[in-house]
């Protein structure tokens, strides 16, 4: 034997031969399933340790089955108290132990339970309970929702009538809601001993058929006997609850089943595949370990013939059950009761293959242990099962055993799964999603249903909310399977359908509504919206749009002025310039030409430097004019295009009930004036006939229209609205998992780039029609000082000139004399024309240069 065996057998030798106390010990063990096997082997070899140094530990076991009543159990325990059983280990379920332990208070008998068992509702003094209720694992199951962020989950588990499942069940309630998750159903099966053969199928298909199909398709079986297990994959198999989408959770009631003959490696592959579950860690690395693992797989494999059986938790626990019963019965003194025999393993310290063990004087194990609990994670593939990773109380997830020792290091997703179906990918645990899309809607750019002539089914659904539909999907965390489902009918029955369960969610152009919103859960926008006024640009036909942009008076003055300013250039002119000379019909002509011609900058020599003055002052006096003809006939003419909307005109609207409310609550139209028009096509006509003046329409339809429609623009203030959204049940984590991914994708521009993909117009700030057109016209006001300028300059220039001419020559000559100025503007102009000639050249030279370099 090793030394570490060698050693602990001296001890037990010692302990035994130092009190010589000998202890009956009965056992009763269900030997149908490989827990039980598990237990009972290991049991058996506890009791040929110590009974190797000493003959003082007799064991008996009785064997029952799974469909044993509570009567043969009742019976086969009192054949080992007449046997002279001091002491029953219950190595059954809590049901059956909960019997053993109403029997043990009676006859003052001790039984220790290796069941999970709850916390008796009533008193049982005599139930010492070898697990702790369950805390951990509902931790465990709890961890691995919330790594997959998973939200909602359905339990499934069997019922009895002794309260197993009351303990666990809100335990596990409790650490989905402090992980943002909860139960949504609940599938309690009967207490299987309860169900016939022929109603075991019919009974666990009736059960998971009423499953709610828009609820979570993430399952958890929290608790489940071997036959349970059974049927309860065939029929998840057949209803189609095996297949993509689909997740299922088991506890060590199943994954115990996994190594045993109760779970063939053919129904494993068959109807398992996918199925992740956690099984009770056990250390495997310590020597005591190894030497209990190796004598174990040899007794397994000549009891019941199979080779490699590696010892479980629920071995480990039954080996420690006989050892805290040795350790008491040779604790007692000369009392030799069995009440001194459980007041020895309650106070009892001692250290087993599981690790430190001792009881609270309520039978149960110390609080401060819980947080040593710790489970491995597999996945069901193929034939057989792979470890995903594990998992410690207190810690979390590690990938490897060693690492849990260090508390190091901890990871919040195990390692890849392969999921029911056959998918790589984390299924979102929603099954196969009912999306509702609208069948029919006025603006196709949205969303466009397309069947199949030969078979009527949907073809193909497209359109921009289904682009952003899709391109969300692929920045999710997990897999969603969908159908979409065309709807007829408005957009609120639409809506309407998702709290009704009907349908799961809703996809298109639908409204955020504070109405709509009472009841479901709307997306953040995945397009802004508001309400618009729509009107015809219409064609100008005005015979004197061109007089417009000035008022009466403002053209009276201008010709007044330019009359004026012609006469006094006549009267500048008409000694020095020749083309002033002649009859009075040619001075006229000239003088009219050269003061028109300014206008267009292309006006004759001047010979008068007076003349010069008059004319500058002129020509910005011109300038200013046609700058502001221009700038303002520009204006006149969009503003002519819009057109006024009278008041009292009928409008058009898209047929959307919430438009209507609108348009009549808050903008005041009477419903006699309001049409509706059901297409593209209808507004143009409903138009053209005169039968609405303009039409309201959302700021996206709008955009559509002006892509296929070029003869119309908005008008007026846009009336804010909450924009497009999705539509989920009300809090469904959906709607919150959605919205995070709208924002991702406004922040990097994808959504921009689908609304560039669909719509090629833009909205921008319109002109809004002013019924009030003598504003549009520039009156006097805006121009007085202007013509005052010149006027002014004219006359001072036309008097200075006058009075110039009446002097003598020589003070005429000696009191003006405009030579120096002219030879300073001939010099200024000549430097000027030079500098010119001089980059002309540099300039012509370097594209030379490049050419000659070029090859």
């Amino acid at each position: 034997m090793r030394a570490c065996l060698l050693s602990f057998l001296l001890f037990c030798s010692s302990l035994f031969c130092a009190k010589a106390a000998s202890v009956y010990i009965g056992a009763l063990v269900n030997t149908e399933s490989r827990v039980g096997r598990e237990k009972k082997v290991a049991i058996e070899i506890a009791a040929r340790h110590y009974n190797s140094s000493s003959s003082s530990l007799l064991l008996s076991v009785r064997e029952f089955s799974s469909s044993a009543d509570p009567l043969e159990i009742y019976t086969k325990a009192r054949d080992l108290m007449n046997w002279g059983a001091e002491a029953i280990i219950g190595a059954g379920t809590w049901p059956e132990v909960a019997i053993l332990a109403r029997l043990g208070s009676t006859a003052r008998i001790p039984v220790i339970s290796l069941a999970t068992t709850p916390t008796p509702s009533t008193p049982m003094p005599f139930l010492v309970r070898m697990s702790y209720p369950n805390s951990g694992e509902p931790r465990c199951l709890s961890d691995v929702v919330r790594s997959y962020n998973w939200r909602r989950v359905i339990v499934v588990y069997e019922d009895d009538n002794y309260g197993s499942i009351s303990g666990v069940l809100p335990l596990l309630s409790d650490e989905l809601r402090a992980g943002g998750s909860r139960i949504d159903y609940h599938i309690a099966l009967p207490p299987w001993h309860t169900v016939s053969d022929d109603d075991a199928a019919d009974t666990v298909r009736r059960k998971l058929k009423h499953v709610p199909p828009q609820l979570s398709k993430v399952f958890i079986v929290l608790r489940s006997s071997p036959e349970l297990a059974v049927h309860l994959f065939k029929e998840a198999k057949l209803l189609g609850m095996m297949t993509k989408g689909h997740v299922w959770i088991v506890n060590d009631d199943i994954t115990a089943l996994l190594d045993s003959t109760d779970l063939s490696p053919s129904f494993i592959s068959s109807y398992m595949q996918g199925v992740v579950g956690i099984s009770a860690f056990v250390n495997t690395t310590t020597s005591f370990f190894r030497d209990f693992s190796s004598e174990f797989q040899q007794r397994f494999d000549q009891e019941y013939g199979t080779k490699g059986q590696q010892p479980g938790m629920h071995a480990v626990r039954a080996y420690d059950a006989v050892h805290a019963l040795a350790h008491a019965a040779a604790g007692r003194a000369e009392d030799r009761s069995s009440v001194a025999l459980l007041e020895g393993v309650l106070l009892g310290n001692i250290s087993g293959l599981s690790g430190s063990i001792s009881f609270t004087r309520e039978g149960g194990l110390p609080e401060e242990g819980r947080g040593n609990s710790a489970f491995r994670v597999i996945n069901v593939v193929g034939r057989s099962y792979r470890e995903l990773g594990f998992w410690s109380e207190r810690h979390g997830f590690f990938e490897e055993e060693t690492e849990m020792g260090h508390g190091r290091p901890v990871v919040d997703v195990l390692r890849p799964v392969f999921w029911p179906g056959g998918t790589g990918k984390t299924p979102g645990g929603w099954g196969m999603l009912r999306i509702g899309v609208p069948n029919h809607t006025t603006f196709n750019q949205f969303v466009k249903v397309e069947y199949n002539d030969s078979s009527g089914k949907v073809k193909e659904v497209t359109g921009f909310c289904i682009d952003v539909f899709r391109e969300i999907l692929k920045h999710l965390s997990y897999d969603l399977n969908y159908e979409f489902i065309p709807f007829r009918g408005s957009y609120d029955d639409l809506v309407n359908r998702v709290p009704l369960q009907v349908i799961d969610a809703a996809v298109g152009d639908i409204t955020i509504l504070a109405k709509r919103a009472v009841d479901v859960s709307f997306t953040e926008p995945i397009l802004s919206s508001g309400l618009a006024m729509m009107v015809p640009l219409r064609p100008n036909h005005t015979p004197w749009t061109l007089a417009k942009p000035f008022t009466a008076d403002v053209w009276f003055l201008i010709l007044a002025t330019l009359t004026y300013t012609a006469g006094v250039l006549w009267y500048l002119e008409r000694d020095s310039n020749p083309e002033f000379h002649g009859t009075w019909c040619v001075q006229l002509g000239a003088a009219l030409w050269l003061i028109f011609s300014t206008i267009f900058f292309a006006h004759g020599r001047i010979h008068n430097y007076y003349t010069k003055t008059v004319m500058v002052v002129w020509l910005l006096v011109v300038f200013i004019l046609t700058s502001s003809f221009t700038a303002n006939l520009s204006s006149i003419l969009v503003t002519e295009k819009l057109g006024a909307v009278p008041p009292g005109s009928r409008v058009g609207y898209d047929g959307d009930a919430f438009v209507l409310k609108y348009l009549k609550d808050v903008l005041g139209y009477k419903e006699r004036n309001i049409e509706w028009i059901r297409s593209p096509e209808a507004y143009s006509e409903a138009f053209k006939s005169n039968k609405i003046s303009a039409a309201y329409l959302e700021t996206p339809y709008i955009r559509v229209f002006l892509s296929r429609y070029k003869d119309f623009t908005v008008s007026g203030e846009t009336h804010r609205l909450g924009g497009f959204g999705f539509v989920f049940p009300k809090d469904s984590p959906l709607a919150t998992d959605f919205s995070q991914v709208i924002l991702q994708l406004a922040e990097n521009g994808a959504l921009n780039n689908l609304e560039k993909k669909w719509f090629s117009v833009t909205l921008s700030s319109s002109p809004t029609p002013d019924n009030k057109r003598k504003k549009e016209s520039l009156s006097l006001d805006s121009f007085w000082a202007l013509f005052l300028l010149t006027g002014c300059t004219s006359t001072i220039i036309l008097l200075v000139f006058s009075a110039h001419s009446f002097l003598p020559t020589k003070a005429r000559a000696a009191a003006v004399s405009f030579e120096p100025l002219r030879q300073s503007f001939k010099k200024v102009w000549t430097a000027t024309a030079k500098l010119n000639e001089k980059r002309e050249s540099l300039k012509s030279s370097e594209q030379q240069g490049s050419g000659m370099n070029s090859p």
